[in-house]
């Protein structure tokens, strides 16, 4: 009966080398799994920072009186030198659905001030904030989306001690336009018309305006 010992030694070889490879290739798989998501937050938080490099560059670019000529040059190479297109493409490829949404809603918003700014809008003018607090919720919904991917608990703009995200309502500039409402009030349609300018190809580092 010797033949019995030894196909039940090799019978439980086997387990134990069937077993060891499953618990190896469930490891492999887990460490793929928090690879990709490492690597899609990575690729989000890029984005958000190339979004707000190129806002804040859009910025400056509003508060000088330049040539137009020029004005339009600087705008195109502030989004341009902050990696916005580079950025923008890894998210597109490597993010969830929901990520890649946020993402070209906060990308166009941006693209938005680009064009307002190359078409002249002056820091404090309504055609900036009408296009700047748009764009200012759109970051924040992108930042949201990202915490929802680490299934962390979804902010309400009360929780900052903010009315909203867009931040119309504590705007200086907005409140004391000529009118007396709040520029943007009614400015989605602006901001989708400057989105449409150009061919389709953010935030301001907390400043408030």
């Amino acid at each position: 009966m010797e033949w019995i010992s030894v196909v039940g030694a090799i019978c439980g070889a086997v387990i134990a080398l069937a077993s060891a490879v499953t618990v190896e290739a469930q490891h492999s798989r887990q460490e793929r799994r928090r690879n990709r998501e490492a690597e899609r937050l990575g690729y989000c938080l890029d984005f958000a920072v190339a979004l707000d490099s190129a806002h804040s560059g859009l910025r400056e670019v509003a508060q000088d009186d330049d040539d137009p000529s020029r004005r339009i040059r600087r705008a195109n190479r502030v989004v341009h030198e902050a990696d916005v297109f580079a950025a923008r493409e890894r998210l597109l490829v490597a993010g969830t659905v929901e990520l890649v949404k946020a993402g070209e809603l906060a990308y166009q918003r941006l693209i938005a001030v680009r064009n307002a700014v190359r078409s002249g809008a002056a820091l404090s003018s309504r055609e900036y904030h009408q296009t700047y607090h748009g764009y200012a919720e759109a970051i924040w919904q992108l930042r949201m989306a990202a915490r929802a991917d680490l299934d962390q608990a979804r902010l309400e703009p009360v929780d900052l001690e903010r009315r909203s995200w867009s931040e119309r309502e504590n705007c200086h500039g907005c409140l004391g336009s000529a009118d007396g409402r709040l520029a943007g009030a009614v400015g989605e349609p602006a901001v989708e018309a400057a989105a449409a300018v150009v061919p389709r190809d953010g935030s301001g580092r907390g400043t408030t305006l």
